[in-house]
């Protein structure tokens, strides 16, 4: 059963369910067949209790009014308890027993030899007259009556006990039916959760953790060849997703670093170029030239090898994963503390407008969202050309998540380009003018805080930053 398909597993369960209803119909048709046969029955007994009761009836108007035609009339009812007793002789030897039956028929024979006494002779030839001879008479057909009597009653009362035994017994069925029903549809239930809802619900974690990135196939597979199946087709889709994603990886990977050569080619050739140009010069002119002019030269030196100090730096930087010190810090203190860095670089055209609370507090390392707001705020004031103003706004939300915008009204970024300023080395600005790591790194600075950082740009309103920082530490 376990190898079984689902399929069938679920068309068995439904088909063992009919049959079982099946033969709970057949079964309660039979019962109320029968019962239909014991009511039918239970008139032929009654109309033996009715003519009973009515030779009794008759037996007392005549001991009571002397009237033989009472005894004539009592002697026809006899005659039809004899008729229905013949004729439904097994039947009532089933609801009493022979002997008793056989006592019944032999009261009866009795009963009519002395009803017949009085019916048609004459006073005082065999109907007794005297009064001691009349109350015997009277008492033993009284008492012969009453046997009678009694033994109908019995049967019917027994009648009447096997018709409520059978509707007793439908009902229990009937009961019976309904409970192993629910039982069989419990079962079923329990089957389709254990065999459907469970896969569905792996399923369902393998693709959140796709989702993640982690391309894991799912293990131990059960054995119902239909979801065994959707999972081997998952595993092999998880399986391709990885491989393409390596692919994806490598070729950005090779055209970031194609980016970056660019780039890092000019900014680091600019200031060789110049400190070649300028050794040259001081060894052509180094007898004849000024020493203050001199001085100049070497001056110059000195800057562009500072030049390409830095463009090392930003790199080593960038490749760096020094581990980060997260704690509780006051959101308003770190923002001016970058501003304060910035503050030589901001023309006097831009306008930096802050607007938050004085104790807000984000949960994160100090230096390196100082960092990641350096960058988010330099890049503002550079997308401003001529008049402008740099929004920061700051405020928390009832999950306990700080959200941060920054915005400015400068030029925008271009539809096209949006997908892309998260990307290692990717940048909008002329070659030799930026290695595209700032975004990046902001983006890498965020994520690791268990942060989240969004855009929305238009390029004649401006663009705004969305940073959401936790405003104190996970859960583990």
């Amino acid at each position: 059963m376990a190898s079984l398909s689902i399929r069938y597993k679920v068309a068995a369960s439904v088909g063992l369910l009919y049959l079982f209803m099946a033969s709970s119909v057949l079964g309660s048709y039979y019962f109320m067949h029968t019962l239909e046969g014991k009511m039918s029955y239970l008139e032929d007994v009654s109309k033996l209790e009715e003519s009973v009761l009515e030779i009794r009836r008759f037996e007392k108007n005549y001991f009571l009014y002397g009237d033989p035609q009472s005894l004539k009339t009592a002697l026809y009812h006899l005659t039809r308890v004899q008729d229905l007793l013949d004729r439904n002789l097994a039947k009532i030897e089933g609801l009493s027993s022979k002997q008793a039956v056989a006592q019944f028929r032999h009261n009866l024979d009795e009963y009519a030899t002395l009803a017949r006494l009085c019916a048609d002779e004459k006073p005082g030839r065999n109907c007794p007259t005297s009064p001691d001879a009349r109350s015997v008479y009277e008492t033993k057909t009284r008492r012969i009556g009453a046997s009678v009597a009694d033994f109908a009653e019995g049967v019917i009362f027994n009648k009447r006990q096997s018709i409520k035994e059978t509707i007793r017994t439908t009902v229990q069925l009937q009961l019976l039916a309904f409970a192993l029903v629910a039982v069989a549809l419990t079962v079923t239930g329990t089957l389709l959760f254990s065999k459907v809802l469970k896969p569905l619900r792996r399923l369902e974690e393998s693709t959140e953790n796709i989702a993640k990135g982690h391309f894991e196939p799912i293990e131990n597979l059960p054995p119902e060849k239909e979801i065994r199946d959707i999972f081997n087709s998952f595993n092999r889709m998880a399986l391709q997703l990885k491989t393409r994603e390596e692919q994806l990886v490598e070729s950005k990977k090779l055209a970031s670093l194609g980016t970056m050569l660019a780039g890092v080619a000019h900014e680091v050739n600019n200031p060789l170029s110049n400190i070649s140009s300028s050794c040259e010069i001081l060894l052509e002119e180094m007898d004849e030239a000024e020493t203050e002019w001199q001085k100049m030269l070497l001056k110059k030196v000195l800057e562009q090898v500072d030049k390409a100090r830095g463009i090392v730096l930003n790199l080593l930087e960038f490749s760096r994963n020094k581990e980060f010190m997260k704690e509780s810090v006051n959101l308003k203190d770190v923002l001016q503390k970058t501003l304060s860095l910035l503050h030589g670089q901001i023309p006097a055209t831009v306008q930096v407008i802050t607007e938050m609370d004085e104790n807000l507090r984000i949960f994160a390392d100090k230096q390196r969202m100082q960092q990641a707001f350096l960058n988010l705020i330099t890049n503002a004031v550079q997308a401003i050309e001529g008049e402008g103003t740099v929004k920061i706004r700051a405020n928390v939300s009832h999950d306990g998540v700080v959200s941060v915008t920054v915005r400015d009204t400068g030029k925008g970024i271009a539809e096209k380009d949006l997908p892309h300023i998260f990307d290692p080395f990717y940048t909008t600005k002329d070659v030799g003018h930026g290695t595209g790591l700032g975004l990046f790194i902001t983006h890498d600075i965020i994520v690791r805080h268990g942060g989240t950082i969004g855009v929305k740009s238009s390029q004649t309103r401006g663009t705004t930053f969305t940073v959401r920082i936790p405003a104190q530490e996970p859960p583990e």
